[in-house]
């Protein structure tokens, strides 16, 4: 079995409770699959993103690779800054883990991880700086259809209830897929650590099962 595995992931200044343990709980991964070889091959990725105001720092992307040394290198440099209103990159992020992330395995994963929904009055009430939406002139389902078209499993783990209207339009483009609840109590970080290591190893089960 060979997997390619892209966590995508807000790394605005709100994330700052949940991203170190986010990160240990990808490299727990990471190191549980490494320990699973022959059986078991896979390439983990990193796609974080945040606001259209933070300019070089609104993406950051780290190719797939099989090395956990060389995923914790990159993953040391990941730290919860930027951001402007409540409302993120979302779909910018999400873009540049299907056209910008190499894929190649036949079992593609994409766990997707954040705490607010993209720009846009179709995404939430709340006052932001871009009420029209992605000034790129992104759309959720333009990302969404070329994510299934490269026959990518979606699957988003939820922090908190402001990004329920999203989920509900994702459903609505792309059908049904799995929501991992990473709503923790504030400083009980391992408490994260144990549900997101949960949800991946289900989202990784899910998509192998669809594919056989």
């Amino acid at each position: 079995m060979e997997v390619d595995l892209c966590f995508v992931m807000d790394c605005t200044g709100s994330m700052a409770c949940h991203i170190d343990a986010a990160k240990n709980c990808i490299l727990n991964v990471a190191k549980y699959m490494e320990d699973m070889k022959p059986s078991i091959k896979i390439r983990v990725g990193f796609c974080g993103y945040r606001d259209y105001c933070d300019g070089a720092d609104r993406l950051l992307i780290f190719p797939f690779t099989d090395s956990c040394m060389n995923l914790e290198n990159d993953l040391s440099t990941v730290l919860a800054k930027g951001g402007g209103d409540i409302p993120e990159d979302v779909l910018g992020g999400l873009d540049a883990a299907v056209n910008q992330m190499t894929w190649q395995n036949k079992i593609r994963v994409l766990f997707h991880v954040g705490d607010a929904p993209p720009h846009g009055r179709r995404f939430t009430s709340m006052t932001e700086d871009y009420p029209e939406g992605d000034p790129n002139h992104l759309t959720a389902e333009n990302v969404l259809e070329k994510m299934q078209s490269e026959n990518i499993f979606y699957f988003f783990g939820k922090i908190n209830n402001l990004t329920e209207k999203m989920v509900n339009i994702f459903h609505s483009i792309i059908g049904d897929f799995s929501v991992f609840d990473l709503e923790i109590v504030e400083g009980n970080p391992e408490a994260l650590i144990s549900k997101f290591f949960e949800a991946t190893c289900s989202a990784i089960n899910t998509a192998v099962s669809l594919r056989e």
